[in-house]
């Protein structure tokens, strides 16, 4: 079976199919800006720095107070602050217990710099280490009353409270996480050994291993607070928020919705779908089998928010028949004289 493609030159708007140019004029897209170019190194240092800030804001203010383990390195801190009455206000010694984040992550990223790879080692490493300036500072100089909880001043006694600081603190490191990630880095700890496992047993998902690795802290963290199960449920809810935000900055923004139209006004959609909305078409010949006409199968890709001016262009053609699906992610050239995506 033959297919035709018709898609939009990036540079002057031109279609050459079967041998025959057509020009059309595409509507500017308002919404997309071309951006300039940018430094990679200062590009991965902006985003390193905003997810250290992002995680020790969300553990200082929302995980360290509320009394629960969030997993992995942090989540042992948080115990070790817990245990050591670090988090209460009125506990005046210098907490040295966020240094440990450091520390630990020390072996953990030699192992990865041979099991995964030395930018992924480095820049993880100056991530967990800016992470933990920034978290030692506010413990002990910046805020060391916790004085800017969701609650007031110290610990949190309220179980709403508390549910509420596991959410927006899983939140705040699914932010943190997704920073890192763009530039390939990551947070340390967990992250680090699920990636390692993940590499050995490839059948198996990143996250299902990292979830394995926090599942071991979660389950200490019951001896650890010794008054009920709480700490456990909490910790469950922020690794939940921490991956819904996680995957939402990482695929939201690329999301999108494509159609499949089957018609036999292939030419007049497709000249409206490339001067409306900017997007190319793929053109693909169909057959209906209730009448046995021979007709066309139109493949396009749009944002969520053309699907009004799609909708409209599809009803000018009674006879269409069309359907939707969601794409997760958009990889190269998705609308004419944007940057790939």
């Amino acid at each position: 079976m033959e297919e035709k493609q018709v898609a939009v030159s990036t540079e002057n708007g031109q279609v050459e199919q079967d041998g025959e140019k057509r020009i059309y004029k595409v509507q500017k897209d308002e919404w997309e800006t071309k951006l300039p170019k940018r430094n990679k190194k200062v590009v991965s240092a902006v985003y390193i720095i905003l997810s250290a800030i992002f995680y020790a804001l969300g553990y200082h203010y929302f995980i360290a107070t509320c009394k629960f383990a969030p997993g992995g390195l942090p989540g042992i801190v948080a115990m070790i602050q817990f245990a050591t009455g670090a988090t209460t206000s009125n506990s005046g010694a210098i907490d040295y217990s966020s240094l440990l984040l450091v520390f630990a992550n020390i072996p953990l990223l030699i192992v990865a710099s041979k099991v995964l790879s030395k930018e992924f080692a480095i820049k993880t490493f100056i991530t967990s280490f800016i992470m933990t300036v920034i978290m030692f500072c506010l413990s002990n100089f910046i805020d060391n009353k916790y004085a800017f909880t969701i609650a007031g001043v110290g610990e949190v006694d309220d179980i709403g409270t508390r549910l509420v600081g596991a959410i927006l603190g899983g939140a705040c490191s699914g932010v943190s996480l997704a920073f890192a990630l763009k530039v390939n880095a990551s947070t340390g700890g967990a992250d680090v050994v699920g990636a390692m496992l993940q590499k050995k047993f490839p059948h198996k998902g990143v996250g299902a291993m990292v979830f394995a690795v926090n599942a071991v802290i979660m389950a200490i963290s019951v001896f650890v607070y010794q008054d009920n199960l709480m700490p456990v449920f909490l910790a469950l809810i922020s690794s939940f928020a921490n991956s819904v935000v996680c995957d939402f900055i990482m695929q939201g923004a690329k999301s999108a919705l494509k159609f499949e139209v089957i018609t036999e006004h292939a030419e007049e959609i497709s000249k409206e779908v490339i001067e409306q909305l900017g997007h190319g078409v793929t053109i693909t010949p169909a057959k209906g089998m209730f009448e046995g006409k021979n007709k066309n199968l139109l493949i396009c890709v749009i944002k969520p928010r053309e699907i009004a001016k799609f909708q409209n262009i599809i009803k000018s053609y009674p006879e269409t028949f069309a359907y939707v699906g969601s794409v997760n992610e958009i990889i190269g050239k998705f609308n004419r004289g944007t940057k790939d995506v």
